[in-house]
């Protein structure tokens, strides 16, 4: 794993792009169907839906700009049953990411 802080860099983005980044994860997190720790990092479960990963793959390349300290993993189960994003980084990721998708937590 990578030894970048973790910090993000909001700046990357125009008001308007962040504030489209920011719907766009909270629209994502309304499809969840499952969060499961994994080191260093979490794996979001969610349904095999094109526009979803079409979504799920905006997603990544929006937040790859702003926190490059994470590393994203995308995987589809057979069968089409699902797709999950494992977003994994440095000591203290699953912590952040806690705060940061807490929606996914409840």
């Amino acid at each position: 794993m990578n030894s970048m802080p973790l910090a993000c860099d909001m700046n990357v983005f125009t008001p308007s792009e962040r504030e489209q980044h920011v719907q766009g994860a909270a629209n994502l997190l309304q499809s969840l169907q499952g969060v499961q720790a994994v080191m260093n990092g979490f794996e979001f479960t969610f349904p095999n839906d094109s526009e979803i990963v079409t979504r799920l793959t905006e997603f990544i390349s929006k937040e790859r700009r702003c926190c490059p300290f994470l590393e994203f993993t995308l995987k589809f189960v057979p069968n089409y049953e699902s797709v999950s994003l494992t977003i994994a980084g440095p000591e203290g990721t699953q912590d952040f990411l806690r705060e940061e998708f807490s929606e996914a937590f409840v």
